[in-house]
C-alpha cells in the first residue's frame, strides 16, 4: 500500500526560500522589480536605469530623465507591461524611434534574464546538437557556449538560418534571454537572425579561473586544472574533410573525476598535468573537460590522491557529474519500478504488447528500480538495473515473474517489496549523474552499498567522544 501526503497552503500562507523572485514573471519582466509602493527594488535598479537612458537617447533629450522614470514606473506598475514593452511603448508614444534600440549591440555581461530583441556579437566556443520530444513532436535544437570580451554564457538555438560551428564569430539579431537554474541563457528563436562575421572579429575574455574538478561546470569560461590522467584512448575522426586525432579519457584530482577530450594534443595515461586554457562542455548531461593546442599543458611532479568522499547532491545541480559517490537516504520509490516489460527492438518500456515505435511485439521482461535519494542538500533519481534490482530483492527475474503470477498477474506485489527494502534506508551509491532539463538529476548506478545503522550510531558516538560531549 502506498501512502501519499498532500500539503495544502491557504491564502495567508507564505513559502520561504522555496521560490525565487525570478520564478514569477510576466512576459520577461521580473515582477519583484516593483515594490508595493510602485518603486523599483535595488536588485533591478541597474536594469531600470539602463532602460531610462535608452529612452532618453531615443527621444533625443526631449524628455528629462526624471519624467521618464515616473512614466516608466506608471507603464510597468499601472499598465502591467514588461520592461521591454513599456520602454518601446513610451518611445513611440512620445515621438521617438525604436530603430536606435534595434540597432544597438549589447555585451554579454550587460544581459539580464527576461530581455528581448537583443543584438549581440559573440564567438561560438562550443556547440552541440540534441533532439527534443518523440514522434511528430521531435525537434532538433542546438546548445553550447558563446563569449565576448566581457563574459561567457550558455546559449540555446531552436532555429538557425545559417550553419554555425565552434570558433565562428557571429552576429545575432532579435535574440532573447531567460534564466535556467540561476544562470542567464541566450536563446535564438524562430525570429532570430544569425550572420557569420569575419574570423577573429570577436575577442573573448581571456581570464582563466583555477578550479577543482568538483567545481567544474559549463558556464565557467576558460579554466586551469591540475590532476592525473587515469586512462586515455586515441581515435582519428574526419572533420570538414580533414583527419584529426582526439584523445578521450578520465581526468581526476583529489576532489573527483571528469571525462576529457583533447583535440590533436596527445596525453599519456598516468601523467600528472597542469592544463591552463581548457573549458567545460556538456556531454550526455554531464560536464566534460575540453582542451587543444591553444591550451597550455605541462607535466608536474605532484601526488594526486583520489578521495572516496561523498559529494553533496546540491553541488551537482545544473551540471551533473562523472563517477561520483553519494550518501543519503531513500525517501521514495517511483512508479515503474519492479517488474517491467520492454520492446525487444528498441528497449522502450511498454504496457501490453504495443510499442509506440514498433507496434505489436512480444515484450521482454526486465527489472529496474527508480528511487529518490536525499542527502539533506538535494535529491537525485537513482536508476538501478536488473542485476542491481535482483541483488536488492534477493530474487532472480524468474522468481519475480513467478511471484507476480501467484498474485494474479498484479506486479504491485514487487513494488511493495522494493519499498519495504529501500524506503528510509541509508545508502552509498556511485555512478554518473546526468543533469536533464526535463527530469532534473538522474544517476545511473554503477555500484551501491546499504549503510548499517549500527555503524552510523558508532560513528556518531565516536565523534561526540572526540568533541568531549
Amino acid at each position: 500500500m502506498r501512502t501519499h501526503i498532500h500539503i495544502i497552503f491557504g491564502k495567508n500562507h507564505q513559502i520561504q526560500g522555496g521560490i525565487k523572485n525570478t520564478d514569477v514573471r510576466r512576459k520577461g519582466f521580473i515582477s519583484s522589480c516593483t515594490t508595493s509602493k510602485g518603486g523599483v527594488d535595488g536588485d533591478s535598479m541597474d536594469e531600470f536605469e539602463r532602460a531610462v537612458e535608452e529612452i532618453y537617447e531615443a527621444l533625443e533629450g526631449n524628455m528629462d530623465r526624471e519624467e521618464i522614470r515616473k512614466t516608466l514606473r506608471k507603464w510597468i506598475v499601472g499598465y502591467k507591461l514588461s520592461l521591454d514593452e513599456a520602454k518601446r511603448g513610451i518611445i513611440v508614444n512620445y515621438g521617438g524611434s525604436n530603430k536606435l534600440l534595434d540597432g544597438k549591440f549589447k555585451k554579454l555581461n550587460e544581459l539580464r534574464a527576461g530581455e528581448g530583441r537583443l543584438n549581440l556579437r559573440v564567438k561560438v566556443l562550443s556547440i552541440n546538437e540534441k533532439v527534443h520530444g518523440e514522434g511528430e513532436t521531435r525537434k532538433k535544437y542546438y546548445y553550447g557556449m558563446v563569449g565576448d570580451d566581457t563574459a561567457v554564457l550558455p546559449f540555446t538555438a531552436w532555429n538557425l538560418n545559417v550553419n554555425i560551428r565552434k570558433g565562428d564569430c557571429i552576429e545575432i539579431k532579435n535574440a532573447y534571454t531567460k534564466e535556467w537554474r540561476g544562470q542567464i541563457q541566450v536563446t535564438i528563436g524562430q525570429n532570430t537572425r544569425v550572420e557569420i562575421l569575419p574570423p577573429d572579429s570577436v575577442k573573448v575574455r581571456s581570464e582563466i579561473r583555477k578550479a577543482k574538478v568538483k567545481d567544474l561546470h559549463p558556464r565557467m569560461g576558460l579554466v586551469e586544472v591540475a590532476g592525473k590522467i587515469l586512462n586515455v584512448e586515441k581515435r582519428t575522426i574526419v572533420v570538414d574533410g580533414n583527419e584529426r586525432d582526439i584523445y578521450t579519457g578520465i581526468f581526476a584530482d583529489d576532489t573527483g573525476e571528469i571525462p576529457f577530450t583533447s583535440w590533436d594534443t596527445p596525453v599519456e595515461k598516468g601523467s600528472t598535468l597542469r592544463i591552463s586554457g581548457a573549458y567545460v562542455s556538456t556531454f550526455r548531461g554531464m560536464p566534460q573537460l575540453v582542451f587543444d593546442s591553444r591550451s597550455t599543458i605541462r607535466e608536474e611532479n605532484m601526488e594526486i590522491k583520489i578521495k572516496e568522499t561523498p559529494v553533496p547532491i546540491e553541488s551537482l545541480e545544473g551540471k551533473g557529474g562523472f563517477n561520483v559517490l553519494l550518501e543519503g537516504v531513500i525517501i521514495d520509490v517511483k512508479d515503474g519500478s519492479g517488474l517491467i516489460y520492454r520492446c525487444p527492438e528498441c528497449g522502450r518500456v511498454i504496457s501490453g504488447s504495443g510499442c509506440p515505435v514498433h507496434g505489436r511485439v512480444k515484450p521482454v521482461a526486465d527489472l529496474r528500480i527508480k528511487a529518490i535519494l536525499d542527502d539533506g542538500t538535494g535529491a537525485v533519481m537513482c536508476l538501478f538495473n536488473r542485476e542491481q534490482t535482483e541483488k536488492i530483492l534477493g530474487k532472480s527475474l524468474e522468481e519475480v515473474i513467478d511471484m507476480v503470477k501467484d498474485n494474479l498477474g498484479n506486479p504491485s506485489v514487487i513494488l511493495d517489496m522494493v519499498e519495504d527494502k529501500l524506503i528510509a534506508r541509508p545508502m552509498k551509491v556511485r555512478g554518473n549523474v546526468m543533469n536533464d532539463e526535463k527530469y532534473g538529476l538522474r544517476m545511473l548506478i554503477k555500484d551501491f552499498e546499504m549503510i548499517n545503522m549500527d555503524d552510523i550510531a558508532k560513528k556518531a558516538e565516536k565523534m561526540l567522544d572526540e568533541m568531549g560531549w
